[in-house]
């Protein structure tokens, strides 16, 4: 799966400004009418809409803008992973004021929606239309004016942005606004785990001089029963799993349909889809579902960090996630079934806890975001398929867990629209071999799976040289994740009377209760909950 990365000078905000302006609606009013997406006229007016081109407007690299992290407030791993920037402070980067994702009302005219585009003098970077919605081109700096009262810079940036946000909503043809933010990916870490195993894997093995290794089956497979199943009827069928990730490279236990040739190497992507779909071909680790090609998609790398190995240097836009998820979901007939392991990551990357009163300011970005994600499963709710995402790796050994819903835009997304009956978005926690929840895995998941030291195919070696023989252990609820969705599909190649959302409702019913904060999956119980449909 894959995590929001922000950046600029970070304190824990003790004092929050009114983020909702009187007479702008809250992100839970903005979902009440009975649909989000638009008529199939303001479809057909957006896509006809000149654009730029992210490609272009991204060639021009503008400027991002930094919070500045107090590196007291996190983990070893945590200060391993930001940036210095020129004045020598601690920095990860959070936003691009020079652009808004802007989604309008389902209730627009296509005379509307272009009238709002061009009396405010928007260039359309590129277009949503399935969800009417778009990235305009504007600068949202201008709201991040510094106020007397303000302990670090990192206040201004935020209540700019959230200000940015009520501005544009003011408008009643806009439905939801968010700036530009950063993700990255979710594999998390333990006290007890190597304090790398966050950002890259460890127990590395390489098959020396081409020799095959021996194939496996990594623990995660033997504890959702997976194995149990490869012996049923049908499931050996072939089978496509969608997988986005923040890269992808080709490996000798990874078949890949349709390599995306604008992918960049990475052990995340790799990890993730080799838990899924690792060939059952005598070598290396054996994946979920025995007979599996990889849909990989990917956003396009906007910032490549200068940390020296490969492994440190990828972050994404959720504009990029969201054109890539769009076009993922509404353009792939053959999947039904997608796998998203992005998040923020608040605790490494800002040391902040997002359930506390004093963080609203960063819950109303992520709902800003959240809002337009409702839109994403609606429409692919109503071909049947299903997202699952990470849970987050927020919490901490020995403290309150942390709450899943604002962990990601997803997750928060996947609560939010099932008050409007859609349920098709699934958020898994992690637990561990001994069948307890993992130390950093939020908790208020719909169902665990195994994420805590998963061996599967990576893109480098131990040396951070491009490989595709390599394979280690990560931890992460990003792991978990593909187990679960990986699983959904075998259960589908057996059960194939139940829907995707029926499907689901069958391996949480029969889920273990434990110590996992959410029902364990086993697939055997599940297949005997759910018999065939006549």
């Amino acid at each position: 799966m894959i995590a929001l990365r922000l950046s600029g000078a970070f304190v824990i905000i003790s004092a929050t400004a009114q983020l909702i302006a009187p007479g702008i609606a809250s992100a839970q009013d903005a979902l009440s009418k009975a649909t989000t997406l638009p008529s199939q006229a303001t479809n057909d007016l957006i896509r006809s809409l000149p654009e730029v081109g992210a490609k272009v407007w991204a060639s021009e690299k503008p400027l991002f803008r930094d919070l500045v992290v107090d590196q007291n407030n996190l983990n070893a791993a945590g200060q391993q992973k930001l940036e210095m920037n020129d004045g020598q402070q601690k920095t990860v980067p959070f936003v691009l004021p020079n652009s808004m994702i802007i989604q309008f009302d389902s209730d627009v005219t296509p005379a509307q929606v272009d009238d709002y585009l061009k009396s405010n003098n928007l260039p359309v970077i590129q277009k949503f239309e399935n969800i009417g919605a778009v990235q305009v081109i504007t600068d949202i700096s201008k709201y991040f004016h510094s106020e007397i009262t303000d302990k670090s810079a990192n206040e201004s940036i935020l209540r700019g942005m959230n200000q940015a946000i009520d501005s544009f909503k003011k408008d009643p043809r806009v439905l939801s606004a968010t700036p530009d933010l950063f993700l990255s990916d979710k594999t998390a870490h333990e006290d007890e785990l190597d304090v790398r195993n966050m950002i890259e894997p460890t127990e590395i093995i390489t098959g020396a001089s081409g020799a095959a290794l021996a194939s496996t089956i990594d623990w995660g497979v033997k504890d959702i029963e997976a194995d149990k199943l490869w012996s049923m009827p049908g499931a050996n069928d072939g089978i496509i799993f969608g997988v986005m990730d923040v890269g992808f490279s080709r490996h000798e236990d990874l078949s890949f349909l349709g390599f995306p040739t604008d992918t960049h190497a990475d052990n995340h992507g790799n990890h993730v889809a080799g838990i899924a779909c690792g060939l059952h071909n005598s070598k290396g680790i054996e994946g979920v579902l025995p007979n599996c090609f990889v849909r990989a998609r990917s956003g396009d790398v906007f910032f490549q960090s200068g940390a020296q190995t490969p492994e440190l240097r990828f972050v994404v836009l959720f504009s990029q996630i969201l054109a890539t998820l769009n076009n993922f979901v509404g353009g792939e007939d053959d999947v039904s079934t997608y796998n998203v392991s992005l998040g923020y990551n608040w605790r490494s990357n800002f040391g902040i806890n997002p359930d506390l009163p004093e963080s609203s300011a960063w819950r109303s970005l992520v709902e800003s975001q959240g809002v337009i994600l409702v839109s994403i499963l609606e429409a692919a709710n109503k071909d049947g398929k299903v997202i699952f995402s990470a849970a987050g790796n927020d919490s901490k050994k020995g403290e309150t867990p942390i709450s899943s819903k604002y962990a990601s835009p997803f997750n928060w997304a996947a609560l939010a629209a099932r008050d409007k009956g859609i349920e098709n978005g699934v958020i898994v926690a992690a637990h561990d071999a001994a069948g307890k929840r993992a130390n950093f895995s939020n908790v208020d998941a719909d169902i665990s799976c195994p994420g805590v030291d998963v061996m599967s195919s990576l893109a480098f070696d131990g040396q951070s040289s491009p490989s595709n023989s390599s394979y280690g252990k990560m931890s992460g609820t990003s792991m978990a994740s593909p187990y679960c969705a990986s699983a959904h599909v075998l259960f589908g190649l057996i059960r194939p009377g139940y829907t995707g959302v029926e499907a689901v409702k069958c391996m949480v019913s029969s889920g273990v209760p434990g110590d996992a904060a959410a029902p364990m999956l086993k697939l055997t119980m599940a297949l005997a909950k759910c018999p065939p449909k006549s």
